[in-house]
């Protein structure tokens, strides 16, 4: 006797080829006590060799065919990579150091984002694919910290091993969880004393961007107006806004402040969002060369050149990329890998934006062989 299952591939085989396979005469209901249900879905369909060995073969192959397309679906050599976004020159890069890694590693690359920064659900719905089809580990930057620590829990309990990026979900790293961080505390130095030095020590300044939902914006911040208390009396930090994933929103702050709030000399913009709409904010008062714009995180090159914006403190995406997929090879094959690697960022300023430090970071060639 053959039993069909209840399952996706069998309602389409039934669907699609029950003309030529079953007799109507033959579709019997499964019966559960006195309540009776009907022939499809979630029936029994019983096939005698004697009577249909003709359409017992098809039902036989064809069952054996759905249960190769379902191994076939599953990747054990492939890697999930699901950075905040994809397109960007913040991102991108990262993607072109998974995967020089995994070429030499003899492993793939899936990569996959939302198309907002802001969609948490976005991610975990992606995590939630990844769990299901069997990928070999997942490499991920969470969008946000606290959504985001359960879904990663729920992978590291099925045994799968977990490379997060970029920030601290404040789980603790363990056999199958890692982390690759930006230094987010001498980012916030290096601001500090990017900005001290070009307002030689006195000033007023607004920072912009602060983002309680990533613990890395939240290290920044802290570290930055630590630094300048301690090496730069002279600087008062005049207005603090909190940050948006909306270019538009975080413009429209900056507007405000330049429009309604104290004189400022300079702006401190925590995200390569929150630089983006500040440089924005600047053009439209026409106030790019009288107030002096430090951003983070590589997002707008052509106003560095012009000077615009005069600095962004960048993140190593291309080797963040590549010691994660490192480590994603190393928990794979079971060896120990360290729980936190630290990378320390880089000051992008018009001097030395074609420099090969800086440009090896900003590498977007996934595709060439290293």
């Amino acid at each position: 006797m053959v039993s069909v299952t209840d399952s996706p591939m069998a309602r389409m085989v039934h669907m699609y080829y029950r003309h030529l396979l079953v007799p109507r005469t033959n579709l019997k209901p499964a019966v559960s006590g006195s309540h009776k249900r009907p022939p499809w879905p979630g029936c029994t369909i019983s096939l005698s060799p004697a009577s249909h060995p003709r359409q017992t073969a098809a039902v036989l192959a064809l069952l054996s065919l759905s249960l190769l397309f379902q191994a076939c679906s599953r990747v054990p050599n492939t890697v999930a990579v699901i950075p905040r976004s994809c397109g960007t020159v913040l991102w991108e890069p990262e993607h072109a150091g998974v995967a020089h890694v995994a070429r030499g590693k003899g492993l793939k690359v899936y990569w996959n984002a939302p198309p907002r920064e802001d969609d948490v659900e976005g991610q975990i719905h992606l995590l939630e694919k990844v769990l299901a089809r069997g990928y070999a580990g997942v490499i991920i930057s969470p969008d946000q910290t606290l959504p985001l620590r359960t879904p990663v829990r729920r992978l590291v309990s099925r045994g799968l091993p977990v490379v997060v990026v970029g920030t601290n979900l404040g789980v603790l790293p363990g056999a199958k969880l890692s982390y690759v961080l930006n230094d987010d505390t001498v980012g916030g130095q290096i601001a500090a004393r990017r900005l001290g030095k070009i307002l030689d020590g006195k000033g007023s300044i607004a920072i912009l961007g602060i983002n309680p939902q990533l613990t890395g914006i939240t290290v920044r911040e802290r570290s930055f107006e630590n630094t300048l208390e301690r090496e730069y009396p002279g600087i008062q930090v005049v207005a603090r806004r909190l940050g948006y994933y909306s270019v538009a929103q975080e413009q429209q702050v900056a507007e405000d402040i330049l429009n309604r709030g104290k004189p400022v000399d300079a702006i401190l913009a925590l995200s390569h969002t929150s630089t983006r709409g500040a440089f924005y904010a600047l053009v439209e008062f026409d106030k790019t060369h009288s107030i002096k714009l430090v951003g983070f995180d590589q997002d707008l090159m052509p106003p560095i050149r012009t000077g615009d914006i005069d600095s962004v403190v960048m993140q190593r995406s291309y080797d963040m990329g590549r010691v994660a997929m490192e480590l994603m090879d190393a928990e794979v094959h079971g060896r120990t890998v360290p729980g936190i690697t630290m990378l320390t960022p880089m000051l992008m300023t018009r001097e030395n934006i074609d420099s090969a430090e800086v440009r090896g970071q900003l590498s977007a060639n996934w595709w060439a062989i290293q």
